[in-house]
């Protein structure tokens, strides 16, 4: 229930940065190289409260906009290991050393990714450059909108399963994993953080969802240098975001990304244990369980987070149920999370006369109602997304 008081702000800040920190705002700061360039990368990316799937079609416009391979690969590692939600929950649940170390992280190992994929590319970017229009909010009103519905409604469906799952695989490694199990590796750290890597690379695990099963190992014995190794490879990588890099930048810059997120985590876990070792010093999560007015908190943000469930669920049964005069089905195979969702939707239903578009993840499949029978624009307009639909 504590982790609630921290989701909540955390969505909270995540729409208010959204809306002066969009993706599509930041493109027109980049160059096509350089140090400055890959630095930009990551500082935007740092706080944007964007998952290793969700950070593909923002990564792809990067690129297209004319920022090098090192600027792009920059983003795509520091942007997912973090996010201002999962920073300040970081804090919550593993405290503020874990946390800042946590941060210089995903900022080294972004810059350094960068700086060796550009130096190995051997060639500018410049065949994509185009300009990205300014999005802005014209009233303090619309940004509050704009806010609130970014971040509990866009960021709240696309973490809330992994928050949810994480909550779950935290609390049954707490129930049914003996201690004496995990006390085999806990003497070796470098066992565990092998074990970590092993673990978080292929898996698809949000920088937010994946903070409860961190927590849960540290107070089964692994060392919080391990479980950081798991906050950084974790977030930062899965098969479809690797595919992505493999296709995208090409194999050398594959190699380049997978070697500096293994290398940075190893590096940064047992930096983390090191300092905590030699000052003797702990992980401490914020202490609050004697602070009456924080549990009230607790309490109310618990609430207000099980209304968005609620309201979220009623709210897709009724999208499910608007007919429109003619209905297609789509498969696309490049859908993966609920950032695909929003993406594809923000594009399909700025279009007129498209009444209702369902995103299915799992089957990878778009249905979209509509009272115009054109399929060869509603394709068109898949593609646009960056989304194009198998034939």
């Amino acid at each position: 229930m504590a982790m609630s008081v921290y989701l909540v702000f955390g969505f909270l800040v995540a729409g208010i940065v959204s809306v002066f920190l969009k993706p599509e705002k930041i493109f027109r700061h980049f160059g096509n190289s350089g140090f400055s360039s890959i630095l930009k990368a990551v500082l935007f990316g740092v706080p944007l409260p964007l998952c290793s799937c969700g950070v593909l079609p923002p990564a792809a416009g990067l690129y297209k906009s004319g920022a090098s391979k090192g600027s792009t690969l920059a983003f795509l590692i520091s942007t997912p290991t973090t996010g201002i939600d999962s920073i300040i929950a970081t804090y919550g649940l593993m405290g503020g050393i874990f946390m800042i170390l946590r941060i210089l992280a995903s900022v080294v190992i972004g810059i350094v990714a960068g700086i060796v994929s550009d130096i190995f590319s051997g060639e500018k970017d410049t065949a994509f450059v185009k300009q990205v229009p300014e999005i802005s909010c014209s009233s303090s009103g619309a940004w509050i909108k704009e806010a609130l519905r970014f971040g509990f409604v866009e960021v709240y469906q696309s973490t809330a399963r992994w928050i949810f799952l994480g909550v779950i695989i935290g609390g049954l490694i707490s129930y049914l994993v003996p201690e004496n199990i995990l006390s085999m590796y806990a003497g070796n750290r470098w066992m565990t953080y092998l074990i970590m890597l092993v673990v978080g690379l292929p898996l698809y695990v949000c920088a937010t969802g994946s903070i409860p099963i961190a927590a849960s190992l540290a107070a089964k014995g692994i060392s919080p240098g391990a479980c950081l190794v798991f906050l950084i490879a974790g977030p930062a990588t899965n098969t479809v975001t690797m595919l992505f890099v493999g296709k995208t930048l090409g194999k050398k810059h594959l190699i380049i990304y997978l070697v500096s997120i293994v290398l940075g985590a190893l590096i940064f876990g047992l930096l983390l244990d090191n300092i905590l070792i030699n000052y003797n010093l702990s992980i401490q999560p914020f202490h609050h369980s004697h602070n009456k007015l924080f549990e009230v908190l607790s309490l109310v943000c618990s609430f207000v987070l099980i209304g968005i469930s609620i309201v979220s669920v009623f709210t897709h049964m009724l999208s499910t149920r608007k007919k429109g005069s003619f209905c297609f089905v789509y498969n696309v195979p490049d859908i993966s999370c609920q950032n695909c969702v929003r993406n594809i939707k923000n594009v399909l239903l700025t279009e007129s006369g498209i009444k209702s578009v369902k995103v299915d993840v799992k089957s990878k499949k778009v249905t979209i109602c509509a009272d115009f029978n054109d399929d060869k624009k509603l394709k068109q307009l898949l593609d646009q997304a960056g989304y194009p639909a198998s034939e």
